[in-house]
C-alpha cells in the first residue's frame, strides 16, 4: 500500500519513493517528465530508480545491480509505476487540449 506524504515523497511497505524532478536526460536535453529515485525505508539504501520510458509510453522501474526485492516491494513499485503512468497521461492529455 502506497501513502503519498507530499509531492516529492512516497512511501510504501518497505522502500520510499522521492520525486526528483525533471532531471535532465542522457543527451542533455530537459525531460518531460519526471525522476523519481526508489530507495530502503530501513537505511535509505538506493535501490533503483523509475523513469518514463518513452517506447513502452509509461514509467518503468530501472533497479540497481544486485538488489533483491519480495513481493510487497514489487506490489509497491508496480502499483506507483501504474499510478503516474496514468497521471502522466491525462497531464499530457490536459497540455495537448490546452494547446488547441
Amino acid at each position: 500500500m502506497l501513502t503519498r506524504r507530499d509531492e516529492t515523497w512516497t512511501q510504501g511497505t518497505h522502500i520510499n519513493f522521492r520525486n526528483m524532478g525533471k532531471m535532465n536526460g542522457s543527451r542533455g536535453y530537459q525531460r518531460k517528465t519526471n525522476v523519481y529515485e526508489v530507495s530502503a525505508q530501513a537505511d535509505n539504501f538506493p535501490l533503483g530508480r523509475i523513469a518514463w520510458y518513452a517506447h513502452w509510453r509509461k514509467y518503468v522501474f530501472e533497479p540497481n545491480s544486485k538488489c533483491i526485492f519480495e513481493e510487497s516491494c514489487l506490489r509497491d513499485i508496480a502499483q506507483f509505476c501504474e499510478e503516474e503512468t496514468k497521471a502522466q497521461k491525462e497531464d499530457a492529455k490536459a497540455r495537448k487540449a490546452a494547446k488547441a
